[in-house]
């Protein structure tokens, strides 16, 4: 269910509230789903969560592109 939220119509901003429900069953067939190769996800970068307001900044500038993983501790890799 999504219901308007704040924009900001200057920026071409436009806000919405997503509600979810969780469905355990949905995300194990997802992610069996990934398993098996049927379902990829491409992931343009990892951040570290101490790093979300340096990804917000980029990301008002236009920097971001892509879909951004946030994790509490990045490994490296």
């Amino acid at each position: 269910m999504t219901i308007p939220a704040p924009s900001d119509e200057e920026r071409d901003v436009h806000g919405v509230n997503v509600f979810l429900r969780g469905d355990t069953a949905q995300l194990a067939d997802l992610v069996a789903a990934v398993d098996r190769g049927e379902l990829r996800v491409d992931v343009a970068e990892r951040v570290a969560l101490a790093d979300l307001p340096r990804l917000h900044a980029r990301a008002a500038a236009g920097e971001v592109s892509g879909k951004v993983v946030i994790v509490p501790a990045l490994a490296a890799r």
